[in-house]
């Protein structure tokens, strides 16, 4: 996993001339980005650690993502599937078939998955592929470092001004590399790095992302291949086959 305090470490490979941008350049040009992602499919692998487990879950799966809020993951083990999630952004439904149990909730809130150990908050999902949530209808204020810069996403009202989420954006490409969202006490709530940009059908995807949920103490780290951004995608890849035996949990 990154080093996730040391910002320099992540911007080592960042070589180039710096931009200079105002914080509404900088701001348009990354909903602009994010808007440029209409598709993605990619194979995976990821490594899942969280304090229930005795040590890392490693799997291979797929991801595919729909602008805006579609996603759906899938995992596998020696060709036998752990997981298959789905998520419109507003519910999710999460199928595990070695318990034959499929959970249900709201994607904005944290859920604790009996049968895998973990907790997962799938809507953090979709954010790591678009900032539009973050970045609308909020009044960013931005640091100027040498080598990046910080735009905070602050939710104003009349009582207080909350900090909603910070976006580390290198200077050299106009690249987001760090990612944080914050809850309502002022904690982080989740924490994600980008690396290893690559050009994809005119959009710029990173091919790793590591998350992490400090509350939790659970991590994510992806890498991806086989990237395929902004082809069209059957709108049924995004719903799951349950078998009829299988037994639905509501976690709400």
């Amino acid at each position: 996993m990154p080093a996730w305090e040391d910002t320099a470490i992540i911007l080592k490979d960042i070589q180039g001339e710096t931009q200079n941008l105002s914080v509404q350049q900088i701001r348009d040009a990354l909903l602009s980005n994010s808007s440029k992602l209409t598709t993605l499919r990619a194979d995976v692998e990821m490594v899942l650690m969280t304090p229930d487990l005795k040590g890392p879950i490693r799997c291979n799966g797929l991801i595919l993502y729909q602008h805006p809020k579609n996603f759906r993951a899938m995992g596998s083990r020696f060709a036998t599937t752990v997981f298959d999630l789905a998520s419109n952004g507003d519910t999710f439904r999460l199928y595990v078939p070695r318990e034959k149990n499929v959970y249900t909730g709201n994607c904005n809130t944290f859920h604790k998955i009996e049968d895998l150990g973990i907790n997962i908050f799938p809507g953090d999902m979709i954010n790591l592929f678009n900032y539009r949530d973050v970045l609308e209808g909020i009044n960013p204020v931005l640091e100027v470092w040498p080598a990046f810069w910080l735009l905070h996403a602050l939710e104003a009202s009349e009582k207080n001004v909350q900090l909603k989420g910070n976006l580390f954006i290198d200077r050299v490409y106009g690249e987001a590399f760090r990612f944080e969202i914050f809850n309502p006490d002022g904690s982080v709530r989740f924490q994600a790095i980008f690396t290893n940009y690559a050009a994809y059908n005119g959009c710029r995807i990173p091919q790793k992302i590591d998350v992490r949920w400090p509350e939790h103490k659970t991590s994510l780290s992806m890498t991806f291949s086989n990237i395929r951004a902004n082809e069209t995608l059957d709108p049924k890849v995004f719903n799951l086959t349950i078998p009829k035996e299988a037994h639905t949990i509501v976690l709400d």
